[in-house]
């Protein structure tokens, strides 16, 4: 793919994802319900790197964040693709009973390793349903299994309270401690919306063209972990919103409401979150997670040191100009928030300068100093 091609497309990206500039800015915060819509669900499996995500795109503080989740509007489950993401609260029954397999093959094998049969199920089902009226933490749904004579080892705790999120039952509440909480979706959330399944799949369709574009329908079907069938069909119910273009031999397909902001330059946006057009960006964001292929945005001669497991397991990364530019990761030495920061390539003075000042968005972020330091990218584990 030609240069110009691929930074056209970073760029038309960064607008989609709410990073150039980010929705909201430390002065004009956007709601996180706002975000979760705009990009229908975000990649939310390790919860300090979840609420991060909501936080570079809404200009919220992790205080702000957390009474989003206090105040119900948005919650963590199990959509899709068997992995957690934030949803906006009345969206997250549907979105599990269209989208969740929580029968799949594969974790029909699962449970079979487990010893999980339906009388687990149905009885975890029954607890939870008794139980779970109010937020619980995970320790206290755990002894609640444990009480009822199911064994909670090797992951199979996990299992129940993911299947019954899945289905739709339960949800994450607000967190416990340090611990996550989970609740009956009808005692969480004020109110579920029902939609037909062409409903449901057409909504998903339109909200990932919105803050996914330009994507592939690879992308999308790898997004939704759904065939490639299905996920036609869902663009075919949202037609009137796809923009097509072909670029080096692939179609592109971006949301009619987007497809012009391909060309807005960032220097004109106002001071706050992504206004350099550098980001320092979850271990699991949107970003990267929310694409089957992502070269148009990391390198492949740079995939090892983002994953160097080669086994999903990402590091956080630096962006700059919508391009993985090398990784950081947060330390706390004593009293001081330290971000050490590993470019892939030398970066200027006026580059550092972009780095800190979205170093500094981190920090008000999760309200500390924060010093930043720079660092070899091999070293950064």
């Amino acid at each position: 793919m030609a240069a110009a091609d691929r930074k056209r497309l970073r760029r038309a990206r960064m607008a989609a994802l709410g990073l150039a500039p980010a929705l909201g800015s430390a002065s004009t915060p956007v709601p996180a319900l706002d975000v979760a819509r705009c990009l229908g669900a975000l990649q939310a499996q390790d919860y300090g790197s979840g609420v991060w995500s909501l936080g570079v795109r809404s200009g919220l503080t992790l205080a702000e964040v957390e009474r989003a989740v206090a105040r119900r509007e948005v919650v963590r489950t199990w959509p899709m693709r068997g992995t957690i993401h934030w949803v906006p609260a009345e969206d997250a029954r549907w979105m599990c009973q269209l989208l969740a397999a929580p029968r799949s093959t594969a974790l029909a094998t699962r449970y079979a390793q487990l010893g999980l049969g339906e009388t687990d199920i149905e009885l975890a089902g029954r607890l939870f349903e008794e139980h779970l009226t109010e937020p619980m933490s995970r320790p206290d749904v755990v002894a609640l299994l444990v009480d009822a004579g199911i064994d909670p080892t090797d992951q199979r705790a996990y299992h129940l309270v993911g299947h019954h999120c899945m289905t739709g039952v339960l949800c994450q509440g607000p967190v416990i401690g340090r611990q996550p909480s989970f609740v009956l979706i009808d005692s969480w959330v004020p109110h579920s919306r029902k939609l037909s399944r062409d409903e449901g799949l057409a909504t998903v369709a339109e909200r990932y063209l919105r803050g996914h574009g330009p994507v592939t329908e690879k992308d999308f079907a790898g997004w939704l972990n759904k065939p490639l069938g299905l996920a036609r069909e869902a663009l075919s119910l949202v037609e009137q919103y796809v923009v097509r273009e072909e670029v080096d031999g692939q179609v592109w397909l971006s949301h009619v409401d987007l497809a012009d902001r391909a060309g807005e330059a960032s220097a004109d946006a106002p001071e706050g979150l992504g206004h350099s057009g550098v980001h320092l960006l979850p271990q699991w964001d949107e970003f990267l997670l929310g694409y089957k292929s992502r070269d148009v945005t990391l390198p492949p001669e740079h995939f090892h040191r983002v994953v160097p497991g080669r086994n999903m397991v990402f590091k956080p990364t630096l962006v700059i100009d919508g391009e993985v530019a090398g990784t950081w990761r947060r330390r706390q030495r004593s009293r001081q928030t330290v971000l050490e920061v590993a470019p892939f390539v030398p970066l200027g003075t006026g580059r550092w300068r972009d780095v800190e000042r979205a170093a500094t968005a981190y920090g008000r972020f999760v309200d500390a100093d924060v010093e930043v330091v720079r660092t070899d990218p091999d070293e950064v584990r």
